[in-house]
């Protein structure tokens, strides 16, 4: 894989990670549970962002702004929303839409506790995660070059050539005119 598409999947990743884990910790934090297809909407607007943030390099400080930007990003999204699915319960937010955004848009305790320990889960799973794979992938590669060597080749097969009788016996069929093949003699 080539650097930009390794910058691609990272990003990618932490996005759909990101908003599958706000969406949790909103419910989990007194909100009302988004639904998938608006999960599904925010993850995709989410990923060009996510990937213009998390960088060429593994960095942990890098996921790190990138999940804390998403997390505010949908907390504010769900929060905003939350008048548009009437069955969800958004009790934590002072007022929708009437009135103050403010009070629609900044999280209280629980909230916001829920939050940042979603955005810690998110970094630790992302950054371990990848470390974890890069591991992977270098032990797999090692144990390939080690096998190829003790690998046993099997010989070349020598070329005989055939005796010369067989060749002009050979030849002498091939070359024929004379056919056997025709109807059967009782048609």
């Amino acid at each position: 894989m080539t650097p930009r598409h390794v910058r691609a999947l990272r990003g990618t990743a932490a996005a759909w990670v990101a908003t599958v884990i706000a969406a949790t910790a909103h419910t989990l934090g007194g909100g009302g549970a988004p639904s998938p297809a608006f999960v599904t909407a925010v993850g995709i607007l989410a990923a060009p962002f996510a990937v213009a943030l998390i960088g060429r390099r593994l960095s942990a400080w890098r996921i790190g702004v990138t999940v804390l930007a998403s997390q505010a990003m949908f907390h504010v999204a769900f929060a905003v929303t939350a008048d548009a699915d009437p069955a969800a319960l958004h009790g934590h937010h002072v007022t929708h839409l009437g009135g103050d955004l403010s009070a629609v848009v900044v999280p209280d305790t629980p909230m916001l506790a829920a939050h940042v320990l979603a955005a810690l889960a998110t970094l630790a799973g992302l950054y371990g995660g990848e470390r974890m794979l890069r591991a992977l992938g270098r032990g797999i590669r090692s144990l390939f070059s080690r096998l190829r060597g003790v690998a046993l080749r099997a010989p070349l097969p020598r070329f005989v050539p055939p005796p010369a009788g067989s060749v002009l016996a050979a030849a002498r069929i091939v070359l024929s005119d004379v056919s056997r093949r025709g109807p059967p003699a009782l048609v």
